[in-house]
């Protein structure tokens, strides 16, 4: 469309056809000031603060043309009533006055209407200091009121509108960003008004009340502190605060975070607006999730076992004694007596040195054991052909298709769901495929509904379809395995790959012709699908190739792996089968299942683990841990694993350090130190180097891997950006990828805090002047990846008909949850059946059931869903008191279900 110039106070402003007047002037550096507007949300139109004179080029009736005046220079009809300048679109040659004394009149109005019934809270409501009614009272409002103050009404203060969010409805100017923003952005209907009149309110519509995981957005874009936080409420003065930027760890998203200090405690969480990643919003995980960072829990002091007992030592005592433990290990049994796991929460930095100094000692014997339970094989995918570079989800729409297969974002990676929800709204194609319902399917445009088992041969026959339409990829010709692939699916059928998957012929043929021909494709899959096995992900890697976009910006695969850095953790070579950027190794080392089996065998003598606690769930990972030699744990807390620790190391945490990290998109972002750590805790590779230069001094060598060639000099950072520069010039992908690099990215912020922004639309985000991070290169061609066929599933015998699934909950037993507000949401364990299962074994909501396999067995109420497909069991393995590992045989476990009768 055409670019449209109007006049705005006298100055002439050039801006896309389509735009609206607000929006118009603040290109031209005119403030017109809004209550009920947000840009991220539709023009409604309905606080009349942003009234404006509007005229428009005089037309005459007979020749349709414009009118000029003896100058020359068009006339100018002037609307004869203000007119609402966020719903008033710009057209050519229109002149707006926003200055007038008319205008200037109506604004007074307006403002003084509004403050007939709101309280005088300022000095004691969380939003003085960034309240856009403070400032636009101050600039545009009138001196005095003509209201009594006895005549304000009065509403109770305050409601819940759940455990998590406060209403004052006395200061609800019912501008209905909250309403709009749960209807349009986070897709929870869960507020709307209620009454007429000066009794007109907000209510919850949910049971329970403000069932959303995004409520908190509310409070940052409501313009005057009539919805708190209860987190936050009557804790700080906002000018108190000293804004600190982080990038949240708890899912594979990346939001930008501003963590909010006073004197080293944190007050409140707030987003940093990065379009690219998570807009200006955050959800509720990570604004309420981060409190434990304040835990008493947390280790202050290095711990070691005497006498069966951790006492706390000095940090030279605990590291000599690791560095002596390993020495010893490694000089009787070998480098490959070791081992270690490092957690998806750590930073680039912390994961690049643990694997190099076990690898310095001769262990292949690394993971991070982000399969669950069954450590899956190493996802290796997503790197491979993830987006590339100028990768911006915020510009998808009309021309992407999106397929989304076995995932559930919501619960995965919150903020996924909204930027792929965005993509539809914006005219792009969201196809969700899966074995059962997910919210995101309310925004998509064609719903795939898989049979149970039925997923590979959906990928398969979308793949046979796509060779059929004559898609064609020279690069997968040359990938390993390929032609065994091809050569399977010319023996099946399109019919009978359709028929295993429970879809027909035509079905999916249409859909490879959809994500053929769209000018933007990308697929993303999460836990369902990789408990299905690596063969699914390779078919649909096999079809992003095929689409010859692979690996370009836009284009290609992303994977919801569990943790804030799993996509780091794998580039940095924390996986038993590669080095950093997936270089192959001469020698394959052991998972976290091997690790546990090599232990209780006697082959693996120590066992370092960093941010992981294998022991709270699995019983093999309990044995394993016992039957060592030695164990370090080095953790935020006391774990459930620390029970069998012969070490304890206490760890700093996100909001204490600095590092890097890298998103599901593969996108690197820095985060920086928000305050100091508690007691004596260290970064994680502060003490993994440590523990190298203590190795160094030790004067043990030689033994079955001669001696450690670990040295004081190549171990010798000063800084998390030291860390960086090597990863930089070590890791492939990461060339430039520097800590002043990541810092130089630009501001990429627009809409500042509220007191800054002289255009006064809201408080919702800070100015990220931190960078908005780097894509790396997608992997395509580099290295190889094998793909593999698998045949048509075989069917278990009926004595075990159902499918148990794990399900993946955004709040679960996660240990970073303590000590928030989220920890009420956190449901009881149970196993979730379909209806129609329910009433074949007459079960109800409640009852207790009990789940059978071929590894055991596992008690635990039922919950019975409605929209469920027959033959599924849903199990939230993270929640606490589900221990999933006594039943599960694999990823995809066959169980049979009965009702517990109680006598």
């Amino acid at each position: 469309m055409p670019d449209v110039t109007l006049t705005i106070d006298g100055v002439q402003v050039t801006v896309p056809a389509g735009t609206n007047i607000v929006d118009a002037a603040r290109q031209a550096g005119i403030a017109i000031p809004v209550f009920c507007y947000h840009p991220r949300l539709k023009p409604v139109g309905m606080c009349r603060m942003c009234l404006v004179q509007v005229g428009t080029p005089k037309v005459d009736p007979a020749t349709r043309q414009p009118v000029v005046d003896a100058n020359g220079q068009p006339v100018i009809a002037m609307m004869p009533k203000l007119q609402t300048a966020c719903t008033t679109p710009v057209s050519p040659g229109m002149v707006v006055k926003t200055t007038t004394e008319e205008v200037k009149f109506a604004q007074r109005g307006i403002l003084e209407f509004l403050l007939t019934s709101h309280p005088l809270d300022c000095p004691v409501c969380d939003k003085g200091g960034e309240c856009p009614l403070q400032n636009l009272t101050m600039g545009w409002g009138p001196a005095v009121s003509r209201f009594d103050y006895n005549d304000k009404v009065h509403f109770e203060k305050p409601v819940k509108l759940g455990d998590l969010i406060y209403l004052d409805r006395e200061r609800c100017i019912l501008c209905g960003r909250c309403v709009r923003f749960q209807d349009e952005i986070a897709d929870d209907p869960v507020l709307g008004f209620d009454n007429r009149g000066r009794n007109w309110m907000i209510i919850s519509k949910s049971d329970p009340p403000f069932n959303s995981k995004f409520s908190g957005n509310t409070t940052d874009i409501c313009p005057v502190g009539a919805l708190t936080s209860s987190d936050f409420r009557f804790k700080a003065r906002v000018w108190e605060l000293q804004s600190k930027p982080v990038v949240c760890t708890l899912c594979p998203v990346g939001c930008n975070l501003s963590l909010d200090m006073r004197h080293d405690r944190l007050m409140r969480v707030m987003p940093r607006e990065n379009v690219a990643v998570n807009d200006i919003w955050i959800c509720d995980k990570g604004r309420y999730g981060h409190r434990f960072i304040e835990s008493p829990d947390r280790l202050t002091t290095p711990l070691v076992r005497r006498n069966g007992t951790l006492v706390p030592v000095s940090w030279d005592e605990a590291l000599e004694f690791v560095a002596d433990q390993l020495t010893i290990i490694r000089a009787r049994h070998g480098g490959q007596a070791l081992a270690g796991l490092a957690g998806p929460q750590l930073s680039n930095e912390d994961l690049y040195l643990f694997q190099k100094l076990l690898r310095e000692l001769g262990s292949e014997n690394i993971d991070t054991g982000i399969g669950g339970p069954t450590a899956l094989p190493p996802d290796e995918i997503g790197g491979w052909l993830a987006p590339g570079p100028a990768t911006d989800l915020s510009q998808l729409g009309a021309g992407t298709m999106v397929l989304v297969v076995g995932a559930d974002p919501e619960e995965e990676a919150p903020l996924y769901m909204l930027r792929l929800r965005g993509i539809a709204q914006r005219g792009g194609k969201l196809v969700v495929a899966g074995l059962r319902p997910t919210k995101l399917e309310r925004s998509a445009s064609r719903v795939v509904r898989y049979a149970p088992e039925g997923e590979l041969a959906f990928a398969q026959g979308l793949l046979k379809a796509a060779l059929a339409q004559g898609a064609h990829s020279p690069l997968l010709e040359r990938l390993p395995g390929w032609d065994k692939v091809r050569s399977m699916l010319d023996r099946v059928s399109l019919g009978d790959l359709a028929a295993a998957c429970n879809l027909t012929g035509d079905e999916l043929t249409q859909l490879a012709k959809d994500f053929l021909s769209a000018g933007q494709s990308l697929i993303v899959y999460g836990w369902e699908a990789r408990s299905a096995g690596s063969a699914l992900t390779e078919m649909l890697a096999a079809l992003m190739l095929l689409s010859g976009r692979a690996g370009t910006a836009n284009n290609g695969i992303i994977a919801l792996l569990p943790g804030g850095n799993s996509r780091g953790a794998i580039e940095m070579g924390v996986r038993p089968d590669a080095g950093p950027g997936y270089t192959p190794r001469k020698q394959r080392g052991l998972d976290a299942t091997g690790i546990w089996n090599a232990a209780q065998e006697g082959k693996v003598r120590a066992i370092w683990l960093a941010g992981v606690d294998p022991a709270a769930k699995l019983p093999a990972a309990r044995a394993a841990l016992e039957a060592a030699e030695f164990v370090v744990v080095q953790d935020l807390f006391l774990t459930a694993s620390a029970e069998f620790a012969d070490v304890v190391l206490p760890a700093a945490s996100v909001a204490e350090r600095e590092g890097t990290y890298t998103n599901a998109e593969r996108r690197v972002q820095r985060s920086r130190q928000a305050c100091a750590p508690v007691g004596e805790a260290r970064p994680d590779w502060q003490i993994v180097a440590a523990v190298a230069q203590a190795l160094a001094m030790v004067p043990i060598g030689g033994g079955r891997n001669g001696p450690i060639p670990v040295t004081t000099e190549s171990w010798s950072y000063i800084v998390a950006a030291d860390v960086a520069a090597e990863i930089a010039a070590q890791v492939p992908g990461y060339t430039g990828v520097t800590h002043a690099a990541l810092a130089a990215t630009g501001t990429g912020g627009t809409w500042g805090r509220q007191f800054d922004d002289a255009f006064y639309y809201d408080g919702t985000s800070y100015t990220n002047t931190e960078g908005v991070g780097l894509v790396l290169p997608a992997l395509v061609g580099k290295g190889q990846l094998h793909l593999t066929f698998t045949g048509a599933v075989t069917r278990f015998a009926d004595d075990r008909p159902l499918l148990l699934l794990e399900q993946v909950l955004a709040y679960d037993g996660d240990r970073h949850l303590r000590g928030s507000k989220l920890q009420s949401l956190i449901p009881p364990g149970y196993a979730a059946i379909s209806s129609v299962d329910a009433a074949k074994l007459n079960i109800h909501s409640g009852d207790r059931v009990r789940l059978i396999s071929a590894a055991g067995e596992l008690v635990i109420p039922a919950r019975v869903l409605a929209d469920l497909p027959a033959g599924i069991v849903l199990l939230p393995a993270g929640l606490a008191d589900v221990m999933a590992a006594d039943i599960e045989t694999g990823p995809r476990t066959r169980v049979s279900l009965a009702k517990v009768v109680m006598e």
